[in-house]
């Protein structure tokens, strides 16, 4: 059912014009964070003041402290890593030496966090050493931004990895360390284009080499991942609000931009660069995406069962959290938990279509969330997409903005997207659908 609904769905976006190109090689630079105003009056106590999450990308200087240009937001590159994206070939030997520097002392357990996590998921070991050793390590340093270089670049001494204020999630620690041991962004694969769509006129101006794509990778036969921890985010660099990478189905909005750590292809693709099977006398065949592991056994995705992952339940992405895919009935659709909070870090999609020649109308009833901050809604959110682009939010809205509200399709098809940000304090949404 799935397949046919978002077929369904592609079709109607079929007639949306296609994005302004620009020169793949254009010369990139960062951006630093945007001045922003609070629109509203004070908050209760305990509410954030501004946005707090693991976009680092936004709070990233140009350039390093120490004068180096950051490619991307935050990778420092030499001339020749600029041809390739994916993985680099100047890999580490395992075991790989790591300081963490006086600067960093705050951040050591953060730090020790994101090397076990690259422990537990790979067969590279980590060893310290001191502050200023000769031998080539990972440096650990406090300094503005998150940051790295691109595997190793040093025969003797450390070579820098920032690990800044804002940078301290498991996620973006483990982006960083795989940027020094040799991954690049997920979006720069050669395939992109097949999986998500860059919107450049979204994009700030200046900032479209940070979405430029390579003509050439060694990707490991690994598929491409929307939810890799080195993917950016929807909106990463816009310009307007707006998305600038958008996924081609739908239903898989929510996905990029993760950072809870590494997804079963980001594991796959390290383990492969660092050939962590060569040392299995007897390997196993891996079928559906799985791979050979450390412990010579086969490390299957989430919707495979056997040992050696032979049957698929579901799609590698799995089926939505909440919402309904295929809503074909009258009815009242709410957020999880409602009325109770819902819950953190969620995303739902109605995909709602009404008898032929009949229109969805749809009306909120109640609503709270977050608020609005700087013009735009970084937390939580519900979306109407009713004039007939199921990629385009004719409505984006927060805080209780949207209560009492009626929308009406233009055709008989509408697309309702809930999304929850880090703190889930609030009852979210119920909003009642019928077909007229």
């Amino acid at each position: 059912m799935k397949t046919s609904v978002v077929l369904a769905l592609l079709a109607l976006a079929a007639a949306r014009p296609r994005s302004r190109q620009v020169d793949q090689q254009q010369q990139v630079v960062t951006d630093g964070p945007q001045e922003q105003v609070v629109t509203e009056g004070p908050k209760p106590e305990g509410l954030p003041l501004g946005p707090a999450d693991d976009l680092f990308e936004y709070r990233n200087p140009e350039t390093t402290d120490f004068g180096d240009m950051l490619f991307e937001s935050d990778m420092v590159l030499t001339e020749e890593q600029r041809l390739n994206r994916q993985a680099a070939s100047n890999l580490w030997t395992s075991p790989v030496s790591f300081a963490i520097s006086s600067s960093s002392a705050g951040d050591r357990a953060a730090i020790l966090a994101g090397i076990q996590h690259w422990r537990d998921h790979s067969c590279i070991e980590f060893d310290e050493v001191s502050e200023g050793s000769s031998t080539p390590h990972i440096n650990f340093v406090k300094s503005s931004g998150c940051w790295s270089y691109i595997g190793q670049i040093t025969s003797s001494g450390g070579q820098r990895i920032s690990i800044g204020n804002g940078c301290t999630s498991l996620g973006t620690v483990a982006h960083e360390i795989g940027h020094a041991m040799g991954l690049n962004h997920q979006q720069s694969r050669p395939d992109r284009d097949t999986y998500v769509q860059i919107n450049f006129e979204n994009i700030k101006s200046g900032k479209e080499g940070n979405f430029r794509i390579s003509s050439s990778s060694d990707n490991y036969s690994v598929p491409y991942d929307l939810t890799s921890v080195m993917h950016y985010g929807s909106t990463y660099f816009s310009s307007n609000g707006k998305d600038t990478i958008q996924v081609k189905n739908v239903l898989y909005e929510g996905l990029i931009g993760t950072r809870g750590g590494f997804s079963h292809r980001d594991k796959h693709i390290i383990n492969a660069m660092y050939q962590c099977d060569d040392a299995c006398s007897s390997k196993p065949t891996c079928l559906n995406g799985g791979f050979v592991g450390k412990d010579c056994t086969c490390v299957c995705p989430h919707n495979t069962e056997g040992a050696n992952c032979e049957s698929e339940t579901e799609d590698y992405y799995g089926e939505l959290a909440c919402g309904d895919e295929d809503m074909t009935d009258e009815g009242t659709i709410t957020s999880p938990n409602y009325p109770a909070n819902f819950p953190r870090n969620v995303v739902c999609f109605w995909v709602i279509t009404a008898p032929e020649n009949q229109q969805v109308e749809l009306s909120v009833t109640d609503m709270k969330m977050l608020y609005r901050y700087g013009g735009s809604c970084p937390w939580d959110y519900l979306t109407v997409r009713h004039s007939g682009d199921i990629h385009y939010d004719d409505v984006k809205a927060c805080d209780a903005e949207l209560t009492g509200q009626t929308f009406t399709s233009a055709g008989n098809k509408m697309v309702v997207k809930f999304k929850s940000g880090n703190y889930g304090w609030y009852r979210g949404f119920s909003a009642a659908v019928k077909f007229v």
